[in-house]
């Protein structure tokens, strides 16, 4: 989880849930900002715009895309495009739009760099590990092994000329929650781009894409949660200007079973969920790079996951391990780049303020 730090004012800025927008009509450039629930968590636009209008109008446009892409991707709906292609995707090739397309495409790409580390057929494993955190006991080996059965990238059949999609094998289904968001963050920015906006940061709870700097400013500054305080930030403080960064951890999403907590992160190969880091770190070009790898990198562990980070253009990575209040760190090459030095932390290029943390 990623927090803002603020600008130029007390780390007391943003509440979950609350929206701050103008209070009087201005024509004047300035900053702009704004809070809304979307995707199950809550959404932040910060921007700098010529005036109320078009600081509206901008941002207006830009939670549209993101609600475009929460209608079509949500695994809540059941009238959603996702809900759909579970449904029906085994029995008949399934049309679908350009954006599921896409994210699809790119889901069996990280599929296949991470040697199925990331696997977005791994909703069946997903649930059955719910379902034991509702009944307080853990899964036996054959329903895991069951389970294993519909999961893996290679038995999804994706026609790209013709967007359908098929499920071949029964019961499969997808569960996009490993990369939809960041997507969703990339087309808001996308959108930004395209309102004539010069300056902006989204925050999707924690799935953040920068674009430009503050005026008078080089980065952005963006604080990285504890993982194993609820409240407090690590020292750690990243600067970041057309970059993404999203962090995957199970001190906010867990199961918990027979007293012990179990990490919403599924290794599709195991069927067990992941235990060896508290928190991996990714900074990317883009949210949708940063979102799917965090998720990867955590299946891989450290030194398969600074491995692949190593081998990939532009990604930097940093895992955290925390157990028995000690706390290891093991970050990509160049990861330090990133980081604020010491003196560096008075200096101008801060974010909005504190993040809203997700929603539950």
């Amino acid at each position: 989880m990623l927090k803002f730090f603020p600008c130029l004012l007390p780390l007391v800025m943003i509440l979950a849930g609350c929206a701050h927008e103008p209070q009087e009509v201005s024509d004047k450039p300035g900053r702009y900002e704004s809070t809304r629930e979307m995707m199950g968590t809550y959404v932040t636009i910060v921007l700098w715009a010529d005036g109320d209008a078009h600081a509206r109008r901008a941002g207006d446009a830009a939670f549209e895309q993101i609600a475009r892409i929460e209608r079509s991707m949500s695994d809540y709906d059941a009238d959603s495009e996702l809900s759909k292609i579970n449904r029906e995707a085994f029995e008949r090739d399934v049309q679908v739009s350009d954006a599921m397309l896409d994210v699809l495409k790119m889901s069996l790409e990280y599929a296949e760099l991470s040697n199925g580390a990331f696997d977005v057929t791994i909703r069946p494993l997903k649930v059955l590990w719910k379902q034991a955190g509702e009944k307080n006991a853990l899964p036996d080996a054959a329903a895991i092994a069951a389970a294993r059965e519909s999961v893996g990238s290679g038995k999804i059949g994706l026609d790209a000329r013709a967007k359908t999609v098929r499920f071949l094998k029964p019961s499969m289904q997808l569960d996009l929650g490993g990369i939809a968001k960041g997507y969703a963050v990339d087309q808001a920015i996308a959108e930004l781009r395209r309102q004539g906006v010069a300056a902006a940061l989204v925050n999707a709870g924690g799935d953040i894409a920068t674009m430009g700097a503050p005026p008078e400013a080089e980065y952005w500054k963006v604080g990285i949660q504890h993982p194993g305080k609820r409240d407090e930030m690590l020292p750690e403080v990243l600067k970041l200007s057309d970059a993404a960064v999203a962090t995957s951890g199970d001190y906010e999403r867990f199961v918990q079973v027979a007293g012990k907590r179990y990490s919403h992160i599924v290794d599709p190969v195991t069927g067990w969920p992941v235990g060896h880091v508290s928190s991996v770190t990714v900074i990317a070009p883009s949210a949708t790079q940063a979102d799917a790898l965090a998720t990867a990198l955590s299946v891989l562990g450290p030194r398969k996951g600074i491995e692949l980070a190593g081998r990939l253009p532009n990604i930097e990575a940093m895992f955290i391990i925390a157990a028995d209040g000690a706390k290891t760190i093991v970050k990509s090459k160049g990861f330090d780049s990133y980081l604020l030095q010491t003196e560096d932390r008075n200096a101008k290029g801060n974010s909005p303020g504190k993040q809203a943390r997700r929603k539950e």
